[in-house]
């Protein structure tokens, strides 16, 4: 057996190794196919779907009794940006039962409110998150009136509309060949063109849901209901219905009436020296009045 020069061989070497990567390459880009397509696989072939392969809407809804619902509130805001999530809906508000306004001197009394602050929060956090969330609400519910987790498995939803979106492709492409075989005849192709675009916007409307149902898929909403014990609240105000208490003593009301009237006074002095073109007129025309009749007689 004749000898093989070393060139030779460091060549079949790398060849032999470069069709070794290409293999291992393809074998991982079918891998990655088969992942992607394996809901569809198993349900064309009729097997069950596997818990990690359905796709899940994840809600729910908590009502609990709180000490504080602005502290409370706090912490489910920090809870929501630890992992990652948002707030669609904040509405804190405060309810009113009683208000009862004792008189405690002549001048002032106290006021007394009962009320009940709460909260309304409904918010997205991520799905791989969502029972530690509910976990660490925990520690801030002072009571736990109800809680209701539900999971809405939407997997053949997600199949019909990636099969639809197959089959719309497969009908594109024949559509647009055939428009193009009939471009000649204006009526025709007006008339197919359009039914092309009506099938467009109904794969348009497929793919919005689609990307609805993904959205709810990766994020879950909760909503809470926070409410806290009724709370009583005190204030001392000023008893405006006594208005006999804000008046003044008898001699500072005598001293006032003395200077409003010296006012009063002073403004009738100061009419009178403005219209003083109007008394010298009076005066004239009485003059002359007076002159007129002492001449006739």
């Amino acid at each position: 057996m004749k000898n093989i020069p070393i060139s030779v061989a460091v060549v079949m070497i790398a060849f032999s190794l470069s069709n070794c990567s290409e293999k291992k390459a393809e074998s991982a880009s079918n891998f990655g196919l088969a992942d992607t397509t394996s809901v569809e696989t198993q349900a064309d072939a009729g097997i069950p779907l596997s818990p990690q392969d359905r796709k899940f809407i994840r809600t729910a809804e908590v009502r609990f009794k709180v000490n504080n619902v602005q502290n409370a509130t706090n912490v489910v805001e920090d809870l929501v940006d630890k992992y990652k999530g948002f707030i669609v809906r904040n509405e804190l508000s405060t309810q009113v039962f009683n208000i009862n306004d004792i008189e405690i001197s002549e001048d002032s009394i106290l006021r007394s409110k009962s009320y009940e602050a709460s909260n309304e929060i409904t918010l997205r956090i991520p799905n791989e998150y969502f029972e530690k969330t509910l976990r660490e609400l925990q520690p801030i519910m002072a009571f736990l009136d109800n809680q209701t987790v539900s999971a809405e498995d939407v997997s053949l939803s997600f199949i019909s509309n990636e099969l639809q979106k197959k089959r719309f492709s497969k009908f594109e492409k024949r559509f647009e060949n055939a428009i193009d075989e009939k471009g000649k005849k204006l009526s025709e192709t007006s008339s197919a063109e359009e039914n092309l675009y009506n099938h467009q916007s109904s794969a348009d409307q497929n793919q919005v849901l689609n990307l609805k149902l993904k959205d709810e898929v990766n994020y879950s909403t909760i909503t809470l209901h926070l409410y806290q014990p009724i709370a009583i609240m005190q204030e001392k105000l000023p008893n405006i219905e006594n208005t006999h208490a804000f008046q003044p003593n008898l001699f500072l009301r005598i001293w006032q009436s003395v200077r409003e009237g010296w006012y009063i006074f002073e403004d009738i002095v100061v009419v009178i020296f403005r219209l003083w073109f109007v008394i010298l007129l009076a005066f004239g025309g009485f003059w002359l009045y007076k002159k007129r009749v002492k001449v006739n007689l």
